[in-house]
């Protein structure tokens, strides 16, 4: 048991010897000048615009929903009102 523990630990670090010079050689880069080129590439205002646009129209669908919904609740509000009222009046009380 003994034998074979060692071993593994003689195999790992002989992989993580073996495996230093490849990491270092991955980490090593170019330097790329094409970064400029492309950002002259990319317009950004349609996109804004874009953005703008979406998010203004999402505000309009909102307020507009809720301005629907709060009819709906108003005319609702009025019916009740209503059945109230035609309701007492035809139990004989009357309203304060």
């Amino acid at each position: 048991m003994k034998k074979l523990s060692r071993l593994l630990k003689i195999i790992s670090m002989a992989a993580v010897v073996l495996a230093a010079p490849a990491a270092a050689l991955a980490q090593e880069f170019q330097k790329v000048d094409e970064t400029k080129k492309l950002a002259d590439n990319v317009p950004a205002v349609p996109f804004v615009g874009i953005a703008y646009g979406v998010i203004w129209l999402a505000v309009l669908v909102y307020v507009l929903a809720v301005a629907r919904g709060l009819g709906r609740v108003n005319s609702e509000l009025d019916e009740l009102k209503r059945k109230i009222s035609t309701t007492l009046e035809s139990a004989g009380v009357e309203r304060k």
